[in-house]
Parts: structure tokens; sequence; C-alpha cells
């Protein structure tokens, strides 16, 4: 299981939870088990799930009641596509297929919120195949914000990302099993703000002595994360606005 978090230097508007001037990444991927816990931990239980077993198989599907988001007839280079269809998964119950209904093996998957303009904050689904698949989020300009790989080398992989700022779209790209058919199940999808614990600095889920070893050596590095009161120098005030959120730690 890995997660890792993404400094994002340059980012100027400051989150107003605890006035941080950047944004931050978060990607999980391993065993479905403890990694599907992880995400719905750091998620506060926001991400809705879709399983798809209340749909028939072999339909179209572009909403996902389970959650606030849909499939979009759309490739990942925004060229038209059909939807995708639902197929019977070996283990019981239904799950998406990437393929048929015209759309060839390797057909990425694109999914956008249900309200036209609106984000994903966070994105989580299970592979049941233990396929190869990349996960990506992009900002409204098509800017990858995020990429997260569900290795092959793990049975049952979950995958996942939480953004800070959100994305206008998910794309889920097959890169693995040989031919390009690739089951997705259980698509988790937040398309509320997620109040991440920015302190946490290593994102080990506890604030404690290593996140301020984290800040002293962005901090000593002149790395612009460390710039908390988000006024473009680093100073004591970014010092001062650390030892600040420290104390009061995360909710």
């Amino acid at each position: 299981m890995t997660r890792a978090l993404i400094w994002a230097a340059g980012v100027a508007a400051a989150t107003a939870a605890v006035g941080l001037a950047r944004a931050d990444v978060v990607t999980y991927s391993g065993a479905d088990g403890p990694t599907r816990a992880l995400f719905v931990s750091d998620t506060g239980g926001a991400a809705g799930l879709e399983t798809f077993d209340g749909f028939a198989s072999g339909v179209e599907v572009s909403d996902m009641p389970g959650n606030g988001a849909r499939f979009s007839p759309e490739y990942a280079d925004g060229s038209v596509a059909p939807l995708p269809l639902t197929t019977s998964n070996p283990n019981g119950g239904v799950w998406m297929r990437n393929f048929g209904n015209g759309r060839p093996a390797w057909a990425p998957w694109v999914i956008r919120a249900d309200d036209p303009g609106g984000r994903i904050y966070a994105f989580g689904q299970f592979n049941a195949q233990g396929d190869w698949v990349r996960i990506e989020g992009f900002d409204a300009s098509d800017q990858l914000v995020v990429s997260v790989d569900a290795q092959p080398i793990v049975a049952g992989c979950y995958a996942g990302f939480v953004v800070r700022e959100g994305v206008a779209k998910v794309v889920v790209t097959p890169l693995g099993n040989f031919d390009g058919f690739n089951g997705m199940d259980d698509v988790m999808v937040a398309t509320v703000p997620i109040d991440l614990c920015a302190i946490d600095i290593n994102c080990d889920g506890v604030v404690n002595f290593f996140d301020i070893q984290a800040f002293i050596a962005m901090y000593n590095a002149g790395d612009p994360a460390a710039d908390l009161t988000g006024d473009g120098q680093l100073n004591f005030f970014d010092i001062a606005r650390f030892v600040a959120d420290y104390q009061a730690g995360c909710p």
C-alpha cells in the first residue's frame, strides 16, 4: 500500500481551513482492504460508493446514482465516444467494462461531476482483476493534476486520490492485462471539498515531530510550500504560522 503527498508549488490561493498557501494531493494504491480503508478514513466518508450492482448486465451507464459523478461520452482526448457498458462480474454482481458498444479494447473511462463545471475532490476505484490501470485527474484547462497507477502485482487493487483543489475530470486508462479488457468496480467519488490535514506534512496520518522535520527541511531548502503566509517570502512569520497550526492540530 502506498500513500503519497505532493506539494504543488505556485498555488496562490490559501485554504480557508488552515490558511496554507499550497495545494496537496494524496494518492493511494495497494491491496483493496487496507488501501480502501485509508481512503475512506481520509475522505471522512464523503466519497459516495457506486457498486453497479443495481444495473442489469449489458446496459449503458452515464450517471452513477451512488455518488455525484457520471461517465462522460468521450475518450481521453475529448473526442466523442459511446457510453461504457456493464457486464457480469465473474465473482458475482455487475461491474463496468471499458470495451463494447463501439468502444475498442484499451478504451479509457472518463468521469466528470454530475454538476456541469463541478469538481471531483476524491476518486477511488476497486479493480478486481488486478489489472494495471492509470488514474489521472485534470483541471478545467486539461492540465494534469494527479496521476496514480494501480499496479498489476496486487490482485484486487484499490487506487485513487484526494485533491484539495479538485479536478474537472478523471481519466482511467488500462495499461495491462494483455487484452485491454478491464473491469472497474466499487467507484467512490466525492464532489465536495475534503478537509485534509495540511499540517500532516509527511502524510502518515499523525501530526508529530516528523512533520516538524519535514517543514524545517522545506524551509531550509527555500521550498515555496513553506510560505505558509502566502506573501511570497520565507521568514519568521511562516515559522510562527507553522507553530500555530501545529499546536492547533487537525480535526
